[in-house]
């Protein structure tokens, strides 16, 4: 069974599998790193150990049956509870790595959340979206949190906490009477500037103070257009006073969320007033 290169310290020995899944026999050379596979044996450790003591009945050398003194159960338990102290060490560290890593980001004014995808498709981040450069919802989520995930959740708190506006909720409600004159105050809450047909369009979204959503459309070459782009450029979340005629009552409907949405066209605007953003945010 084996050949002439053994020496007085070559023995066999009982082992297992890469998956220990069963017991196994094999020849080792000497003090040689490296052993022979012979066969496989049995699961159960005493059947392992009789079929070797067997097999080898009529070799010269010894068996080591000290590997079966455990029970495959137990060894497969203890590889299992090694690499769960593995999985867990590794989490802990990468953990770590990532809190470290986002305060340095937070440091420089950017959203540790924020990723910026390259744009060679293959997943990998090359910046992070500047905290100046975030959305009022954005800022308004990381603002008014309570309880944290991780102190990165809470060091976003600290940061967008002095940048909170109070934004109305939407009361889904049309506002005023159509064809009837109005003056309103309004939040701006959007601002879209696109070319169609007719030339260039200013679409701008409004919410008032009791929560009606509004919407104004006007060319380029309005007046309300330039004095939007003068006094408040590409700002939201501006509370402004406009003068305006009611055109229509719209309602639409949104799948995802199984509801029916109310907005307000107004027709004519006229900027009258602009108010500090600031001094609006009691």
């Amino acid at each position: 069974m084996t050949n002439n290169t053994e020496t007085n310290n070559s023995h066999y020995f009982l082992s297992s599998g890469d998956k220990t899944a069963m017991f196994t026999l094999r020849f080792a050379i000497d003090h040689d790193v490296d052993s022979q596979y012979i066969c496989n044996l049995s699961t159960d450790s005493e059947k392992a150990i009789k079929k070797a003591q067997e097999i080898i009945s009529n070799e010269p050398y010894p068996l080591n049956i000290s590997y079966a003194d455990t029970n495959l159960a137990e060894i497969l338990k203890r590889n299992k509870e090694q690499i769960e102290a593995d999985n867990k060490k590794r989490k802990e560290e990468n953990i770590a790595a990532w809190v470290i890593g986002s305060k340095e980001l937070i440091e420089a004014g950017k959203n540790p959340f924020g990723k910026i995808y390259s744009n060679f498709g293959d997943g990998s981040v090359k910046d992070y979206q500047l905290i100046k450069n975030m959305n009022q919802q954005s800022i308004n989520y990381w603002a008014s949190l309570t309880e944290y995930k991780s102190e990165i959740h809470k060091a976003m708190h600290e940061v967008c906490k002095p940048k909170l506006i109070d934004v109305p909720l939407n009361a889904n409600k049309h506002f005023s009477n159509i064809a009837e004159k109005v003056n309103v105050k309004a939040m701006v809450l959007e601002q879209d500037y696109y070319e169609d047909y007719f030339g260039y369009t200013l679409k701008v979204k409004y919410i008032t103070e009791n929560g009606e959503k509004l919407i104004t459309k006007s060319s380029s070459t309005t007046k309300f257009t330039s004095d939007i782009f003068e006094k408040i450029d590409n700002e939201t979340h501006m509370w402004v006073e406009i003068e305006a005629k009611i055109k229509s009552h719209n309602s639409f409907y949104v799948e995802e969320s199984k509801k029916t949405w109310n907005t307000t066209s107004l027709i004519r605007p006229k900027l009258i007033k602009v108010f500090d953003k600031q001094k609006e945010v009691a």
